[in-house]
């Protein structure tokens, strides 16, 4: 009897202990699970957080693509406007280039004319002298447009000047054929008529040599190359005139 009243007490215990242990373990399951709700939200929260970045991050990098695609476009355009500047510029430096080729070549033709204009008086000048019988020829202008050690045929420009004479003896440029820079000098081949009392007419190939000294142009030396036509006129036949009669008429010198 003693034996069944332990056994019972010693079971009360035991289910007595149990349920304290039970109820315990609830417990801390009960405070497990506050623990993972709160840890739950605190993940969906930073969840939320790490999405709404996400997108501002996306976001940013669209802005950033986009800003990248026109700096491109700028860059393209920069380039392309590069590419035009340095076209202009290179026209620009041709431009230049052509253009002071031209007024060189200007005041080079400029220059032989003033030379061959030089040996002949104006029709204005020859009427004046003819009608009131003041025969006279300048040099001035023929002597400083050739230096002074300068090589021509003296007999010539005297022909051409003589304040008696120049009258019989006529000179026109008729074409200038070529310019040719060559060193410091400058090379250029004319093609002259002369003509004169009781003569034909005589289309002579010449060349002037030049030289330019900072911009200023002097004649160095004049020399003939062909006499390459003679034709006749109504006063004269040129059946018998040869080249060396023709040299000898114009520059004055002895048969």
């Amino acid at each position: 009897m003693i034996l069944i009243i332990l056994v019972t007490l010693l079971g009360n215990d035991v289910v007595g202990q149990n349920r304290k242990e039970l109820k315990l373990t609830v417990l801390q399951l009960q405070s497990d699970s506050t623990s993972l709700d709160k840890k739950l939200k605190e993940n969906q929260i930073l969840v939320a957080n790490l999405n709404t970045e996400l997108s501002e991050i996306k976001i940013s990098n669209q802005q950033l693509k986009n800003r990248i695609e026109e700096l491109a476009l700028v860059y393209d355009k920069n380039a392309s406007l590069s590419d035009s500047i340095i076209r202009l510029n290179d026209s620009i430096t041709k431009m230049n280039v052509k253009l002071d080729s031209i007024d060189k070549y200007y005041r080079i033709i400029n220059f032989v004319k003033a030379f061959y204009n030089s040996l002949e008086t104006t029709d204005e000048e020859n009427l004046r002298q003819y009608e009131y019988g003041d025969m006279k020829f300048d040099l001035e202008n023929f002597y400083s447009l050739i230096t002074r050690n300068a090589r021509y045929s003296e007999g010539r420009v005297k022909n051409l000047s003589d304040d008696r004479f120049h009258h019989k003896y006529f000179i026109m440029l008729q074409s200038i054929d070529e310019i040719k820079f060559s060193l410091n000098k400058i090379l250029v081949k004319t093609k002259v008529m002369y003509t004169g009392e009781r003569m034909g007419l005589f289309y002579n190939e010449e060349q002037l040599t030049l030289k330019d000294n900072k911009g200023l142009i002097k004649l160095t030396d004049w020399v003939d190359l062909d006499l390459y036509k003679m034709m006749p006129t109504i006063d004269a036949s040129v059946d018998n005139f040869s080249r060396e009669d023709f040299y000898r008429w114009l520059d004055g010198r002895p048969k």
